[in-house]
């Protein structure tokens, strides 16, 4: 029989929390992933710099700003070049590491699963199956499949959100007045937000189905790909049940944290008093966020594997 959306949940969380270091994992890669971007930012504004520096690009005083900036990109196209390679790298690297991550954390979830699995009604402490070792041999499985699983679920994605924003550009430049123009492309945003929201929501599902059953069936990319999108598609109420309520909790508790946190934001741009006497209090609330988000984020995967492997 199948379990229910609420049994899921509630097997998820027993597993997330009787393997919580999986929680402070995610927490270390929300540090890592911030440490790369500063990196990154440091590497791409410097050469940006100077070499405003040495060209001393001003449009300030151009008659015709759009060809100064057409000019100042042909002069310039190695430095967007180097930009647009930085970018890249840096986006492979954090799919990468995240990748690791989930494998790892799906492996732990999927021993954990089948550990309980016989038990009727299991408690918390028969889902405890933690070990360095066993997420570090699952991350080294499993990370290459599941770094491709999100780059074909999400490009899938982007290019369905794309289709609506290239009419949009294409009405605006049929338009020939400047009303059309803003019609158009309030409209063209008002279905791009009304297509992007579904479509993220079920690649959301379909990337995490996904994962789950490549670690869990030692599958490739390429058929957990396909077997997710069809387990998904003949179950999809239990899929979005589960993913739903935790959409709402990840969302509700973002709120609540932030709306906590709101009371010592007050005055500190008009006050630099204010700012230093709160900053730990900010400090504090940021951390609070990225536990929140770990945890989630773990509960999340944990839920899945207990929805796939109740097959």
């Amino acid at each position: 029989m199948k379990r229910s959306a609420t049994e899921v949940l509630r097997r998820g969380f027993d597993s997330t929390l009787a393997n919580w270091p999986l929680i402070l994992i995610r927490i270390a890669e929300g540090i890592v992933f911030v440490g790369i971007v500063i990196a990154a930012v440091v590497a791409a504004v410097v050469p940006i710099a100077v070499a405003a520096g040495l060209s001393k690009f001003d449009i300030s005083g151009s008659s015709n700003p759009a060809e100064a900036v057409a000019a100042a990109i042909v002069q310039h196209w190695m430095l967007i070049v180097y930009l647009l390679l930085i970018l890249t790298l840096v986006l492979l690297v954090l799919v990468a590491i995240h990748s690791f991550v989930e494998a790892g954390s799906a492996q732990v979830f999927v021993d954990a699963e089948r550990r309980a699995k016989p038990v009727a009604a299991p408690r918390r402490d028969v889902f405890s199956v933690f070990s360095i070792d066993r997420w570090m041999a699952g991350g080294r499985q499993g990370w290459w499949s599941i770094f491709w699983i999100y780059n074909a679920t999400w490009s899938v994605a982007g290019l369905i959100i794309l289709i609506p924003l290239l009419i949009t550009m294409v009405l605006m430049v049929a338009a020939s007045e400047a009303a059309g123009k803003v019609v158009a492309g309030c409209a063209g945003l008002l279905l791009s937000v009304i297509v992007a929201i579904p479509v993220a929501v079920v690649t959301a599902i379909w990337t995490q189905k996904a994962i789950t059953i490549c670690v869990a069936r030692a599958a490739t990319t390429g058929v957990a790909l396909r077997s997710a999108w069809d387990e998904m598609r003949a179950d999809f109420g239990r899929h979005f049940a589960v993913a739903f309520v935790l959409f709402m909790i990840s969302f509700g508790g973002a709120m609540v944290i932030s709306t906590l946190s709101m009371p010592f934001q007050i005055g500190q741009h008009q006050h630099s008093v204010f700012s230093l006497a709160f900053a730990p209090l900010q400090i504090i609330s940021s951390f609070a966020q990225t536990i929140f988000s770990a945890a989630v984020g773990a509960w999340f995967l944990a839920s899945f594997v207990a929805l796939t492997e109740d097959r």
